[in-house]
């Protein structure tokens, strides 16, 4: 069976595209994880910047792009929560965007130490 981090318990990743991707590509899923925990960090800063900023239109796109990147990684909570962020901005909800964005940054502080965990 292929070793799969604790934390799957609550599926930060998708369970089905882990195992199936962990089956049989497991080096190339590292290195995909490892991608992930380069660059995406910075995108979620500058997701936060451009809320605080006022700046929607930056904001609808930052969020549509993240909600790419962890649909292709399976974080299913993530991208939910990109959607949600995406559609804030679209309706100029300063507001809600700042609760979405707050989940957004728990949901992806769970799938930066999953990923880290797995690429270990």
């Amino acid at each position: 069976m292929t070793y799969l981090p604790t934390m799957m318990t609550n599926e930060i990743i998708n369970k089905d595209w882990l195992e199936s991707m962990a089956s049989t590509k497991k080096e190339f899923l590292k290195k995909l994880f490892t991608v992930f925990l380069r660059d995406e960090p910075a995108r979620v800063v500058k997701i936060r910047e451009a809320l605080q900023g006022g700046k929607m239109d930056d904001l609808k796109y930052l969020a549509h792009s993240l909600k790419g990147a962890a649909a292709t990684m399976g974080a299913d909570k993530v991208r939910d929560a990109c959607l949600h962020l995406e559609h804030s901005a679209l309706d100029g909800d300063t507001e809600q965007a700042y609760k979405d964005m707050l989940v957004i940054e728990d949901e992806m502080k769970s799938v930066y130490d999953f990923m880290a965990e797995f690429i270990q």
